[in-house]
């Protein structure tokens, strides 16, 4: 039985020693989670996933999961998105973008949007999500880095570029504010991705889990007919992956 973490972006860079004892998989999308539980999952770890260009994974693939035992922890991106909306259910969330969205604080997916590199590139961020600028204007704001309304004029000019498209030139730029290179160079100082920081308390946690008992609430699976057609097309998928391998 294995564990397994889907990411991409939100871990892009980080010492691969970090990474032993997990079977990384690319962002999840829609069948993903339900693959790996039915092909004998000790542990899953959502934290990137797909949403704008694919179907994203469905909350029914995740409530499989944790009928059938198996712990799903999410975080940092889609995982935080789907772990505060499966908390009921027993998902587990982890860091602070899943209790913003857990508790109402936050409410837009776009939040925790990025766009990326393929998967030949390690999936690289391209964008910076907006959690993040949120991050790192509150680092620049304990170390009284730069005044109040400059940090209003970025935070503003952040929120009003596309998450595909958000990045620190464009947002120093947007933001109007005077010697943009010294600007940057604060923002690069200073810069702290909340989404990577969240992602790694994940990996702390599913250590930490490894081997406990896991006991979801106790619900029925109601599978739907959308959910059948789900899962055949998955177990159609695994069949050609194993006569392929």
């Amino acid at each position: 039985m294995t564990t397994i973490l889907f990411t991409g972006p939100s871990l892009h860079g980080v010492d691969a020693t970090l990474l032993e004892g997990f079977e990384v998989r690319p962002p999840a999308g829609c069948g993903d989670v339900l693959a790996a539980a039915m092909t004998g999952a000790r542990a899953i770890g959502l934290v990137d996933g797909v949403f704008d260009h694919a179907p994203s994974v469905w909350h029914k693939e995740i409530l499989y999961a944790v009928s059938e035992g198996i712990p799903v922890y999410g975080a940092a991106s889609m995982g935080a998105l789907r772990g505060a909306e499966c908390a009921a259910y027993g998902m587990i969330g982890v860091g602070r973008i899943f209790e913003d969205y857990a508790s109402g604080r936050r409410v837009a997916d776009a939040d925790v949007g990025v766009a990326h590199a393929p998967a030949d590139f390690g999936y690289a961020p391209l964008s910076v999500a907006l959690v993040d600028v949120e991050a790192t204007l509150e680092a620049v704001a304990a170390a009284d880095a730069l005044p109040p309304e400059s940090r209003e004029a970025l935070l503003a000019a952040a929120r009003r570029i596309h998450f595909k498209e958000r990045t620190w030139p464009d947002v120093v730029a947007l933001s109007g504010l005077a010697d943009a290179d010294a600007v940057e160079a604060v923002l690069e100082s200073y810069a702290f991705s909340q989404k990577q920081a969240d992602a790694l308390a994940l990996l702390e946690r599913m250590r930490a889990d490894a081997g406990k008992p896991f006991t979801g609430p106790d619900f029925t699976l109601s599978q739907s007919g959308f959910f059948v057609v789900l899962r055949r097309r998955v177990e159609e998928r695994l069949l050609r992956e194993a006569a392929e391998s």
